[in-house]
């Protein structure tokens, strides 16, 4: 990483934490500058506004989230078990950012500054799940890759600091997909 990068990731960072600590509207661009320790100024060379640093970091989770969903897609096992893994980790990304802040409900409900983002990873992670339900069997597999999305986005909202989640969306993904496996 060169230096431009390295100041990046540290007000990402830095950002990220006040985000977590005083939620979206009580973080100020002049307290991720002194949070990084960085001048204004060069804070605003790397970001036009907070909007954009927020963006930034949903970029940096969306990612994440991704190669998450497609590491537990990829592993072993029968298609109700990979898919059920492949979205416990996905939703287990942003349960592990989200968990501890007390601003988990601002920031969860605050992607829609960032909808644009959130809906091409979700396209992304639909067209995934739909082409390996279908490649499995499963006759409706559009509607059911939505249905599991929609489910497990449900939980994931409604549970978002329990320890249980990955276990919710393991077992939801083995209850909707082995019924719809052809025998």
């Amino acid at each position: 990483m060169n230096k431009v990068e390295v100041k990046r990731e540290r007000i990402l960072e830095a950002a990220r934490n006040l985000f977590l600590r005083n939620g979206l509207r009580g973080t100020t661009m002049e307290a991720i500058a002194r949070e990084a320790r960085i001048a204004k100024p060069t804070l605003y060379a790397h970001f036009p506004d907070k909007d954009a640093v927020f963006l930034a970091i949903v970029e940096q989770l969306l990612a994440a989230k991704i190669a998450a969903f497609d590491a537990g897609l990829s592993g072993d096992g029968p298609v109700e078990a990979r898919i059920g893994a492949a979205l416990a980790a996905e939703f287990a990304v942003i349960a592990a950012i989200l968990a501890d802040s007390p601003h988990a409900d601002e920031l969860f409900a605050a992607h829609r500054q960032g909808a644009e983002l959130f809906r091409l990873s979700d396209e992304r992670v639909a067209t995934r799940l739909q082409a390996e339900l279908a490649a499995a069997g499963v006759a409706e597999a559009a509607a059911l890759a939505r249905l599991l999305l929609d489910a497990s986005f449900g939980l994931a909202q409604k549970a978002i600091g329990r320890s249980d989640l990955g276990a919710d969306i393991r077992l939801l993904a083995t209850r909707l997909v082995g019924p719809a496996l052809p025998r």
